[in-house]
Parts: structure tokens; sequence; C-alpha cells
């Protein structure tokens, strides 16, 4: 694989927390942004996406890739509280209590590139 960018942008009233399946972590609290670079020994990467309110986790997601497939879930809950929307190597994804949504061609992420994915509130 090559190298991946991944965008996140938290328009959420609720922090969030990265932990990618590689140790790597970043934070994005209510309003920011956040950028984490992976390079291409970074395979199959699973990116753990955890709201905190209060200091309490109250939902969790995913955003994944791979050289044979890619998605995202918005973190499903009986009460819907967070949308995504955004783009894997230009093929968009959106989501509001959707689940998790599988990216098409299976290989989009082979050779690396940029992911962004942006959350709000429903």
């Amino acid at each position: 694989m090559g190298p991946v960018q991944f965008n996140v942008h938290n328009q959420t009233k609720y922090d969030l927390k990265v932990q990618s399946s590689n140790g790597a972590t970043a934070e994005a609290v209510a309003g920011a942004s956040t950028t984490l670079d992976f390079t291409p020994d970074d395979t199959n990467i699973t990116n753990a996406m955890r709201w905190y309110a209060d200091g309490i986790c109250i939902l969790q997601g995913s955003v994944a890739w791979s050289a044979g497939g890619s998605g995202a879930d918005d973190g499903w809950t009986t009460s819907n509280i967070i949308c995504m929307s955004g783009e894997m190597n230009g093929e968009g994804f959106s989501g509001c209590n959707e689940g998790w949504v599988e990216m098409q061609p299976y290989n989009l992420m082979a050779n690396g590139g940029e992911v962004t994915v942006t959350y709000t509130n429903a």
C-alpha cells in the first residue's frame, strides 16, 4: 500500500478520540480537526472513532482501509446523534445512523491516497 493521509473534522458537540490499529492516536475536541499520516508499511488500518461527553464514551464508529476493502461506520445507536460524510480517494460516502458503509471498488485504497471524514450532530 502507499501512504495515506487521514483528515478528521469533528463538527459535533462531543470530543473525539481516534485510535488506529497501528498504535497511532489523535484527538479533535468539539469543533476541531486533526490529521494522521500513515506510511506504506501501515496496511489494513482500522481507526476506532470514539466520542465523549464529560469524559464518558457515548459512541464508537470506525474508518478503515486496506488494499482489499475500505469503509466507514458512523456508530449506530438507538438514538441517532452523529452523522458522517467524506471521501476516500475522491469517492464519496455518508451516513446518519447508517452502520457500515462499504466503499467500491474494493481496491480503492490499494495505492494509498487520502481519506477525509467530517462528523456533524444529527
